[in-house]
């Protein structure tokens, strides 16, 4: 830890994070201006200091605000796990999809939205709590099949069973979608895709503690993921119990990924692009890692979120789509950059 604090991008990690903040600051208030009513600057700042009328509280508070904090939670919560799956497996390329998270979480939701009847609405907890099962119970099965009693689990193994795992999740998925009927698939479609509008307060009161608690957590324990990050000999040599250990932080981030993805949806490359980003700025080393992490998790999916709204306004495109359209070429990036 002594070598990384002289790294350039240790040095530079507070520049790092007040610009992030400030961009993030600034991403938030454009957000909230944005949307199908226009909203000048000065009534804008009406609304938020109470003096607007009660139409204008409505359209701020209970429809944009909702949506800018959800995405400002859902992008550091899905950042911050994809931080912990890349330390886990030793893979830059490792995100929440790549252990099933994302896949076992739309195919329990496909399942569920398929067995209700068209009549029937669905309950407020009903989508949350079977993407979570569904997430937790794919990383389980991963981890299960990739761990040999009296070994140590190899990051290798686990990546490998979670991408073949994945991969048979996505054909039953595929399976199912074919016998849905048309409304039933729009519902679909739009979680699988990722999309944030149409929630309430109530998604965010929910998802605010899971997010900040699991997140404070993965914070004070920097110093075990440091850990993680070193080679097996050496993490087992300095005192870190390794399968204990990755089984641990593994399942705290399968949760976090889940409770976000169940209500942002299938939202891909977050979790993947912002660890890597984070890395370059700020060093490998946790405590300086994480916050920075979160902090451009948050930013992309609020941008994202805004481009979706204005890149066809009045109409607007699903958040997931616009995430994709900025993940895919990185992600190529990294893939020729680490195979060089």
């Amino acid at each position: 830890m002594a070598m990384a604090a002289k790294t350039p991008a240790s040095r530079h990690f507070r520049l790092w994070l007040g610009l992030s903040l400030v961009l993030l600051a600034a991403m938030f208030y454009i957000h909230l201006r944005t949307g199908f009513n226009h909203l000048s600057d000065e009534v804008l700042w009406q609304v938020l200091l109470g003096r607007g009328t009660e139409a204008q509280n409505l359209t701020v508070f209970d429809f944009r605000m909702v949506r800018s904090v959800l995405a400002v939670l859902i992008g550091s919560g899905l950042a911050m796990a994809g931080s912990i799956f890349q330390t886990i497996s030793r893979n830059e390329l490792a995100s929440p999809s790549l252990l099933g998270v994302n896949a076992g979480a739309g195919l329990l939701v496909m399942l569920l939205i398929d067995q209700k009847s068209l009549d029937a609405s669905l309950g407020f907890w009903e989508i949350p709590v079977a993407a979570v099962l569904g997430g937790t119970m794919a990383a389980l099965a991963i981890y299960g099949l990739a761990y040999k009693k009296g070994r140590t689990l190899s990051p290798y193994t686990l990546v490998l069973t979670g991408i073949s795992l994945t991969a048979g999740i996505h054909a039953l998925q595929m399976l199912l979608v074919v016998r849905l009927d048309p409304q039933k698939f729009h519902v679909v479609n739009a979680w699988i895709i990722g999309s944030i509008s149409g929630n309430t307060w109530a998604h965010v009161w929910t998802l605010l503690p899971v997010v900040l608690v699991l997140g404070l957590l993965l914070w004070s324990r920097s110093q075990d993921l440091n850990l993680l990050s070193l080679t097996d000999e050496t993490a087992i040599g300095l005192g870190l119990p390794l399968n204990r250990a990755r089984f641990l932080y593994l399942m705290v981030a399968v949760v976090l990924a889940a409770c976000c993805v169940a209500i942002g949806g299938n939202i891909g490359f977050v979790g993947l692009i912002c660890p890597h980003i984070a890395r370059r700025l700020a060093g490998a080393d946790f405590f300086r890692l994480l916050p920075l992490t979160a902090i451009l998790g948050a930013l992309l999916v609020l941008s994202a979120d805004w481009v979706a709204r204005v890149i066809i306004a009045p109409d607007e495109m699903l958040l997931g789509i616009v995430v994709s359209l900025i993940g895919a070429p990185y992600f190529l990036y990294i893939l020729v950059r680490t195979g060089k």
